[in-house]
């Protein structure tokens, strides 16, 4: 292949993974992922102010995006860039197809652990509204079901992540050019999540600084798409 095609080929690749880093399941789990899990500063970290009826009330403050924010969406990126990886390995140095059955179960598992994620957002948001004013703590509220990069995992052995990193490429006689494309690929998944995730985060803590309603509204919402979105592709699959 000639440098320019190449260089072509390969940016093509880049675009490809930002663009597939947007798949609704993808933004569900990611958002479901983050919903529930804002800190509850201490209090050298909040603003305080009084309300009408003279109760005080905790704002958190409205930081730049940290390392915190957007290591969920890396987190998962690097998951799913493993997957990728392993099947490419498979496919172009080994020469082994596939399983049908691995991306049957892989796509199963993918609408469950979205409901699962759901619920147990919704979960960590309610328990959230039960913990007393009074207590603060800089760590987070739960601890989740899944790590990160164990739903990225699970999403990048999916069938629809690895054939659309792989499909170009599967006439091509040269291992080490479709491994560098899945790189490039899995490069571009990884730059989207991360500024994604660190967009949800910033935003949710943004949006908590001038209204906890809305703040709270917004995290149902990011949960109950995982949830609604699992329950509908657990139908389909």
């Amino acid at each position: 292949m000639e440098p320019m095609g190449l260089s072509v080929f390969l940016l093509m690749g880049l675009g490809l993974g930002m663009v597939h880093a947007f798949d609704p399941d993808h933004i569900a789990a990611v958002g479901g992922l983050t919903a529930g899990n804002g800190r509850v500063d201490t209090p050298g970290n909040i603003d305080t102010g009084i309300a009408s009826k003279g109760h005080q009330v905790y704002l958190l403050r409205s930081t730049p995006i940290g390392s915190g924010d957007w290591l969920r969406g890396f987190q998962w990126s690097l998951g799913h860039a493993t997957a990728l990886l392993v099947i490419s390995l498979a496919v172009f140095v080994a020469g082994t197809a596939i399983p049908q059955q691995l991306s049957i179960v892989a796509e199963h598992s993918v609408a469950y652990m979205l409901i699962f994620i759901g619920l147990t957002a919704l979960l960590r948001l309610s328990n959230i509204g039960k913990q007393k004013k009074e207590t603060f703590t800089d760590k987070r509220t739960n601890k989740q079901g899944f790590s990160a990069p164990l739903v990225g995992l699970i999403h990048g052995t999916a069938g629809s992540a690895p054939l659309l990193a792989l499909i170009p490429i599967s006439q091509l006689a040269q291992p080490q050019v479709g491994l560098v494309y899945v790189l490039f690929f899995s490069a571009g998944v990884m730059l989207s999540m991360s500024a994604m995730g660190g967009a949800l985060a910033w935003s949710l803590r943004s949006l908590h600084r001038f209204d906890a309603i809305y703040w709270r509204a917004l995290q149902v919402l990011m949960a109950g798409f995982s949830l609604f979105l699992g329950v509908y592709l657990a139908f389909q699959v």
